[in-house]
């Protein structure tokens, strides 16, 4: 691990969690991993080592604020990694999902 994401992950945890809101357990870096990171924010998964409870953050650069929710999922960081690199659905394909079910299904669309 790089000096600097040593660094960024320090800075996460004096920013957003210190101690986990479960158990009280202090934050290490190797209890975080950003998800996700753009020129304006971060999406960091804390996950404490004691009592195992997880949470996911978002942290808005220019204005210094996050937000922090749990995360109630088997789901490993790996995994949430994968569908935050998928590029999002388009209109179309939403619209042709929407014409398959009406035309396959029973139930009105």
């Amino acid at each position: 691990m790089g000096e600097n994401n040593r660094e960024q992950k320090q800075y996460f945890i004096e920013t957003i969690a210190k101690f986990c809101d479960k158990c009280g357990n202090a934050y290490s870096i190797n209890d975080l991993e950003i998800i996700q990171e753009t020129s304006i924010s971060s999406i960091i998964h804390f996950s404490c080592m004691n009592c195992k409870a997880s949470h996911i953050a978002t942290f808005l650069k220019p204005m210094g604020i996050s937000n922090r929710m749990p995360v109630n999922t088997d789901v490993g960081v790996e995994e949430i990694k994968g569908v935050m690199a998928k590029e999002g659905v388009s209109t179309d394909e939403i619209l042709d999902l929407y014409l398959f079910l009406k035309e396959n299904t029973q139930i009105r669309v």
